[in-house]
């Protein structure tokens, strides 16, 4: 079970915006309701010794880590080598993958689309619904397709391998500048070592912001909000809106 995950995309198209990247919009808000703490985001290209470096050193990092996009059936679909290079296995053709295959394409197989059904030695399969072929999870690494509808369908496999719970949070909404309260901010985060504080601005027609209070521990996000709004009102500071998201049970 994973406590702190990553996520990593994989794609030259992406760095040099041929494709708009938006499985990270789609994985994050999962993996934080199912309880994740996810600790990096990265984007690298398809380059197997640099993949490979960086895996390696995020492994170092995280519980888990999350790869899409790169195992097709082309040339440029380095992901399924890095993979196995960190794993310190080799690729093999796995029956199930070759299987699903089989069956998917019927007289239209042939040995390009076989190479979609090598994975690392050892891995576990992540089935496709759509395509048939799938992804693989291995040495705490688990492999998606890149294509966001494929994605979409496969990705609820990854739920039971993530532990923990969405812990609480108070959000302040106030339309005072950030430079008027960051002491205030610094004196909270003294204060309270647990909860971790995040100031947002938003600029829409007016200026906004929002101070966001996370704790695992309801009672402890919400004292250090009141601590907050208390040091901000005696600053002549006013607080416009409270909203509180109890996870505690």
């Amino acid at each position: 079970m994973a406590k702190k995950v990553g996520i990593v995309i994989l794609g030259d198209e992406v760095l040099k915006a041929e494709t708009r990247e938006s499985n990270i919009a789609y994985m994050l808000p999962l993996l934080n309701e199912w309880g994740a703490e996810v600790a990096l985001c990265a984007i690298l290209p398809d380059d197997v010794p640099t993949v490979v470096r960086h895996l390696r050193s995020f492994l170092a990092e995280v519980d888990l880590l999350i790869l899409t996009g790169g195992i097709g059936p082309t040339p440029d679909d380095i992901t399924r080598e890095a993979v196995a290079t960190v794993a310190r296995v080799p690729l093999v053709v796995h029956p199930e993958a070759r299987a699903c295959l089989e069956a998917y394409y019927g007289k239209r197989m042939n040995a390009e689309r076989m190479v979609m059904a090598h994975v690392p030695e050892g891995a576990v399969l992540i089935p496709n619904p759509l395509s048939a072929a799938p992804g693989f999870f291995v040495a705490r690494m688990a492999v998606f397709p890149g294509i966001p509808r494929l994605l979409h369908e496969m990705f609820e496999w990854m739920k039971p391998l993530v532990e923990g719970k969405r812990g609480s949070r108070v959000t302040l909404h106030s339309s005072a500048p950030e430079s008027a309260y960051a002491a205030i901010m610094r004196e909270t985060v003294a204060a309270f070592p647990t909860v971790r504080i995040g100031s947002y601005p938003l600029l829409e027609g007016e200026y906004r912001v929002r101070v966001v209070f996370r704790a695992e521990d309801f009672g402890h996000a919400a004292a250090s909000a009141d601590f907050f709004s208390e040091r901000m009102k005696a600053a002549g500071m006013e607080i416009s809106r409270r909203v509180e998201e109890r996870r505690d049970g």
